[in-house]
């Protein structure tokens, strides 16, 4: 689920063609999604769940570094480089 929640959103944020704050608006909820469902993984399957857990964090802060915010986005990334210890 995970998986397929990824691929369906870096897939709506390639076709999507608006202007910055629009796309935030529209693409925000859907990684917040993806790390909402990447915790859940991380308490059933730890090793799988962190994987999931650093790339959707990952994602996360490249659309937020896109949208101008940057301390959100390297919050997500430190906690992403900390899941790989």
């Amino acid at each position: 689920m995970v998986t397929l929640q990824r691929r369906l959103t870096v897939r709506t944020a390639v076709e999507t063609e608006m202007q910055i704050h629009q796309v935030l608006e529209l693409l925000m909820p859907l990684f917040d999604e993806g790390v909402a469902l990447a915790r859940r993984l991380v308490s059933v399957d730890i090793v799988q769940g962190s994987v999931a857990l650093a790339r959707a964090l990952t994602d996360r802060s490249t659309l937020l570094v896109l949208g101008g915010c940057h301390c959100e986005a390297l919050a997500d990334f430190a906690e992403a480089t900390e899941l790989f210890g």
